[in-house]
């Protein structure tokens, strides 16, 4: 089993974002929740930074 790579949704509006790292590629990513918890819009994906990167590998990252 391969874990897919980790992503994050941002919200154009107020700059909130979430990275999501699946366990498994059993969980389709498309139906995960995409919608801004602060201004109710549905928020986009964007690539990861070096640094989110970096924490997604630590075994640590939950």
């Amino acid at each position: 089993m391969i874990a897919p790579r980790p992503f994050k949704y941002k919200c154009p509006k107020c700059g909130y974002s979430k990275i999501i790292k699946p366990k498994s590629d059993v969980i389709n990513p498309v139906g995960m929740s995409s919608v801004c918890p602060k201004c109710k819009i549905q928020m986009g994906s964007v690539e990861l930074n070096i640094l989110e990167e970096a924490i997604t590998q630590l075994s640590l990252w939950k």
